[in-house]
């Protein structure tokens, strides 16, 4: 499969951090009942940034900020952790420092994360504490970032409340919605993928995504990504395995490890190229990706 020359070249987004950090030996308790990734946030940032230059080093036009766990309540499990204020400062500063290590005119995205687990839109909090969450966080970004981007978000709520607080400070938002269970269709709220596109649509934010799903999971949202002016994707390195679990599959350890098949990064630009191909204007990886993937899709790009 060949990328078209006809098309615009796409920004890359960063790799996994999660993976990253694993990858390098970092302590990396679960997500489910730690801090998960702002453990290293808080007690070895270097590393961080080192993985902000290696990813800009593979390619990476924009990095985002590495607070997705800094949450106000995820950090009620790390009772001596800085403020999350203050984490979202120190991943905005990583981020800075990178770029200026590396010379290059990388963008920063800001993350907005969901207030609670990932995956669990069941656990997240009432609207006045959750604008307040991202108003905060928008104050800490506003004309410090070039976009900010509202990460695997898991229900039409949450998605909403976080991309229209982002409009009040950036001029760019990213709005990235993930799925669950086996008609590959629905967020982890049950609502389905395409009542969410179309109420992300009312916002007239400037890009829609999906992340944190498999490969070949995010190719089947294509259709309905592009009724959005620009669509984006940032997949795991993984396919659908059908097996034993059938029918809404919540849980996210049953999703990601007994529902898939992990795939390398030559066969991760395999979907890489029919998502270019299909008109996507970012993509970049999630889970299990790393700066290998990042190299791989530099390639494609380079060649458009």
């Amino acid at each position: 499969m060949s990328v078209s020359k006809k098309l615009n070249k796409p920004l890359i987004l960063d790799s996994a951090l999660g993976t990253e950090l694993e990858n390098r030996g970092e302590y990396l308790p679960s997500f489910k009942t730690s801090i998960w990734s702002a453990y290293c946030l808080i007690y070895n940032p270097e590393v961080i940034k080192q993985i902000h230059i290696d990813n800009i080093e593979a390619g990476a036009d924009v990095i985002t900020t590495s607070n997705y766990q800094a949450t106000p309540e995820l950090l009620k499990r790390e009772p001596s952790a800085p403020s999350y204020i203050d984490l979202a400062k120190r991943s905005l500063e990583l981020c800075k420092e990178a770029v200026i290590h590396t010379g290059t005119q990388t963008k920063i995205a800001g993350c907005f994360p969901p207030i609670h687990v990932t995956f669990r839109p069941d656990l997240s909090a009432k609207e006045k504490k959750l604008r307040k969450f991202y108003e905060t966080l928008g104050k800490v970004y506003e004309g410090e970032t070039d976009v900010i981007i509202c990460e695997t978000m898991a229900s039409i709520y949450e998605g909403i409340i976080a991309a229209s607080t982002a409009k009040n400070f950036s001029s760019t938002v990213w709005l990235s919605w993930t799925t669950r269970g086996n008609k590959l269709n629905r967020l982890p709220s049950t609502e389905l993928l395409d009542l969410a596109i179309s109420e992300g649509l009312k916002l007239d934010i400037d890009c829609q995504l999906v992340n944190c799903v498999h490969a070949d999971t995010a190719s089947l949202a294509i259709e309905k990504l592009k009724k959005e002016k620009s669509f984006g994707i940032y997949a795991n390195s993984s396919i659908y395995k059908k097996n034993k679990l059938e029918g809404f599959v919540s849980d996210s350890d049953e999703w990601h490890y007994h529902n898939h098949q992990p795939i390398n990064p030559v066969q991760y630009k395999d979907f890489v190229i029919e998502w270019i191909n299909n008109g996507a204007s970012v993509i970049g990886g999630c889970c299990r990706t790393t700066t290998d993937h990042i190299k791989e899709i530099k390639k494609i790009v380079a060649s458009i």
